[in-house]
């Protein structure tokens, strides 16, 4: 239990539906201003986790205070410097506080906005000091230039934009500016993984499993909760080339056809799970087999995996529904089909070490990925964790341990490759990655300066006009100069 607050959990006939938050400060009485704010958030339909979240960032920097400055009255420089001082203690650390350094932005700017909301109702309903004061600026013709192109995609008044008196707000203590778009020359391109190093990951991996992975993000896009989604009988054979087909589909309503009693059934994937994997037998001893949900109902930490959704095309037909749900089922698109027979030869070691010889229901799921560690979790499907420590390895065999590549950077990867490598329209790159809409697929589609060289070389020298022009004393057309 802290010992400068605790937080009780209490009924009460305003909320009788949820518990309310009642902090209880170190002298045994409940905090007046801080409940006093909790009540005004839950009024205004706060979720409950988001409240936590408020709560928990407002009573750290009252617990900076108190172990700060002992509760004493702050002087007039001490309280227009604490949040900058609280900021940088969790920056750096500070032993007096226990904190380890923490310099993640994200963090940072939670604490940043949270206190800010707080400040800006305890000076409005309590008439106290800012501990972050704003002051009011007029924009530059640069920011309402900028605040005008970010409100082109989704702003319904739009037309008076030209009578807005653009104006902004500018805080004393400040992470980021108002508007991400105001900082254009500090945003970072998503990095893809570099092309020429595709090879030594695969190679260099020796688990095949884990070439799989690799293999999939890389040359199909797939994004790591796709890939734990993935039923090991969603690998539908090979082509003629010798290149293996992969079966996707929505993990909770994707069509699905098994065998019961000699008949095949068809039905949703959430369906064959519920009447094929009870399991009955790990009721008592393997929770995490015991009843099979779609991985995207699982338990956070353990089984689950999200699934941010894809739009399948079928004949040139694509077929979303409203909600962004998808029913029908699809095959992955290999960028290059050295990639697909690759993978088919990491897939057979796979399931020659890890699959052959067991009883017919071994593993007790369908999934495809398995953890391979010879121990009791072998067999149990791989976690997210587990994937991104196999990522770690397989960086640091490499020798790029701190190139600060996620796996994902394997997914942008395959839209440089569309982009720089096969030139492939954006709109045919978009159905290869599944997106709905190109504006998705705008953030994988990586022209390197080279391509758009040689396409403007190639525009150049196709332009008929421009290869014609005669210039005051030349005789012959001028040629297309090389860039």
């Amino acid at each position: 239990m802290n010992c400068y607050y605790q937080i009780e959990y209490i009924y009460t006939k305003d909320f009788p539906s949820r518990a309310v938050p009642l902090v209880i400060l170190s002298n045994g009485k409940p905090g007046y201003v801080i409940n006093q704010w909790i009540y005004w958030l839950i009024k205004r339909g706060m979720p409950v986790n988001s409240l936590q979240s408020h709560i928990n960032r407002v009573m750290q920097i009252y617990e900076y205070h108190a172990i700060k400055y002992r509760n004493k009255a702050l002087t007039k420089n001490q309280a227009e410097n604490l949040l900058a001082d609280f900021l940088n203690s969790k920056i750096l650390g500070d032993s007096d506080m226990k904190w380890s350094p923490n310099p993640k932005r994200a963090t940072l700017q939670g604490y940043v906005d949270t206190i800010t909301k707080f400040d800006e109702w305890h000076s409005t309903f309590h008439s106290a000091e800012r501990l972050n004061p704003s002051e009011t600026k007029f924009m530059t013709n640069i920011e309402i230039y900028f605040d005008f192109q970010r409100r082109t995609k989704w702003d319904a008044m739009l037309h008076l934009f030209p009578s807005r008196p653009h104006k902004k707000k500018e805080r004393k203590i400040e992470l980021t500016l108002n508007h991400s778009r105001f900082k254009l020359a500090n945003r970072k391109i998503p990095k893809a993984f570099p092309i020429d190093r595709f090879v030594d990951l695969i190679e260099c991996t020796s688990n095949p499993r884990d070439q799989m992975l690799w293999l999939l993000m890389g040359g199909g896009s797939l994004r790591q909760s796709e890939l734990l989604n993935l039923f090991y009988d969603d690998n539908r054979g090979t082509d003629l080339e010798g290149c293996t087909r992969i079966r996707l589909a929505d993990p909770e309503e994707g069509e699905y056809t098994w065998s019961r009693n000699g008949e095949l059934i068809t039905g949703s994937r959430a369906q064959f799970l519920d009447e094929e994997y009870c399991n009955e037998k790990f009721k008592r001893t393997r929770a995490e087999l015991y009843k099979l949900k779609p991985r995207t109902l699982g338990v956070k930490g353990r089984d689950h995996s999200g699934w941010k959704g894809m739009t399948f095309s079928d004949g040139g037909v694509t077929e979303v529904e409203a909600d962004g749900r998808i029913s029908n089922i699809n095959e992955m698109f290999w960028i290059d089909q050295r990639m697909g027979i690759r993978f088919q030869q990491a897939f057979e070691e796979y399931a020659n070490n890890n699959f052959y010889g067991k009883s017919s229901k071994w593993p007790y799921h369908p999934w495809m990925f398995i953890t391979v560690e010879k121990g009791k979790n072998f067999g149990m499907p791989m976690q997210l964790r587990a994937l991104n420590r196999a990522w770690k390895r397989a960086l640091s065999r490499i020798g790029m341990d701190n190139c600060g590549l996620g796996p994902h950077s394997l997914r942008h990867m395959y839209g440089y490759y569309a982009a720089s490598i096969l030139r492939l329209p954006i709109e045919t790159t978009k159905v290869l990655m599944h997106h709905a809409s190109v504006t998705s697929t705008e953030v994988y589609y990586h022209l390197s300066n080279t391509a758009v060289r040689k396409e403007l070389e190639k525009a150049h020298a196709d332009n008929s006009i421009l290869n014609n022009i005669i210039l005051p004393g030349v005789s012959k057309p001028v040629i297309p100069w090389s860039i």
